[in-house]
């Protein structure tokens, strides 16, 4: 096949995940569900900070996906790398665009490194993987859903026990809430700043990983506006459902928004592919045990498919694999 049209492919498939990556990004929630901006409001701030985040914060992690994972010799092995990237992305994309169908936030991350997984380990065995770089990624995938959960539910302690003490009456809570509104609308600009900047690298880093004469400022523009697209089309579903999860009020919702915004920015400064969702949920999940506020039901499922996303996408990469690579 045409070496133009395999890059052209690549690149289309990549810009489909990038919309299901849009589609999928919860990062607004706590201001819908708080009521701060109206829906169109929302998208639109999404939009703009998306196209940022990737264009400005996005190399480093691309780097890390595309180069540092998948470990195969394909001179000496034979096997061709582009059926090996193509059915990355496509494994990829299947999954993202099923959970959005679905209204549920998955991580993109763990989708394209599960994918890269179920490959190494089919054509490479045990030394398909960077395994020392999967661990070092892990620590941070378990450990930042505990940080959302516990930032969150102690300073929401802390909030409510300060408004008991020095609170006098409704006009200083309201008062307080309304700085708030501020301020939760800064550290959510600086969430979907570095979200972007850490999502872009599951639609282009394995593509970067492989072409790497393509010039990068342009493949990340091109995901910046392809998360937007996904964003405004398909966004609303994801964002109202964990909007909903818990009663939100512009003090808590910053209360949730904190730790994802300084864990998805150190993470991304640090070149780390990092699951902004997990910590959301997790966040929001404290902000409940803390206000002793119900949980909107189907939690369950959001964990479930937490679960899957590891080794469904390994699976799917697996079997599509064999089809993809007659092609080639």
């Amino acid at each position: 096949m045409d070496p133009t049209v395999i890059i052209m492919i690549f690149l289309v498939i990549s810009i489909v995940i990038a919309i299901a990556i849009g589609g999928n990004d919860e990062t607004m929630a706590p201001l819908y569900g708080s009521r701060i901006l109206n829906m169109k409001q929302i998208l639109i701030l999404a939009a703009i900070f998306a196209i940022l985040g990737a264009v400005f914060l996005g190399e480093g992690v691309a780097k890390s996906v595309g180069g540092s994972i998948l470990v195969i010799d394909y001179e000496d092995t034979g096997i061709s790398q582009n059926a090996v990237v193509l059915t990355i992305l496509i494994s990829t994309a299947i999954w993202l665009i099923s959970a959005s169908a679905l209204g549920l936030p998955i991580s993109t991350t763990h989708a394209t490194i599960g994918a890269i997984i179920g490959i190494g380990l089919m054509l490479g065995g045990g030394n398909g993987v960077n395994w020392g770089t999967i661990l070092y990624m892990s620590m941070w995938w378990l450990l930042s859903p505990v940080v959302g959960f516990l930032v969150t539910y102690f300073v929401v302690k802390f909030f409510n026990r300060y408004k008991i003490k020095h609170f006098n009456g409704f006009k200083d809570y309201e008062r307080s809430e309304n700085i708030y509104t501020f301020i939760i609308l800064i550290v959510i600009c600086i969430t979907a700043f570095s979200r972007a900047g850490n999502d872009c690298s599951n639609a282009v880093g394995i593509v970067f990983g492989i072409e790497g004469d393509l010039n990068l400022t342009a493949l990340l523009i091109m995901t910046g506006f392809s998360l937007a697209v996904g964003i405004v089309v398909l966004g609303r579903i994801v964002i109202k459902n964990l909007g909903k999860m818990t009663e939100l009020r512009p003090s808590t919702a910053f209360a949730a928004q904190v730790p994802t915004a300084a864990v998805m920015l150190i993470g991304t400064i640090q070149k780390i592919p990092l699951s902004g969702s997990h910590m959301l949920v997790a966040s929001l999940v404290g902000l409940s045990k803390a206000s002793n506020a119900p949980m909107k039901k189907g939690l369950w499922k959001i964990v479930a498919i937490w679960l899957l996303t590891f080794p469904m996408s390994a699976i799917l990469a697996i079997v599509l694999y064999f089809p993809i690579n007659a092609a080639f």
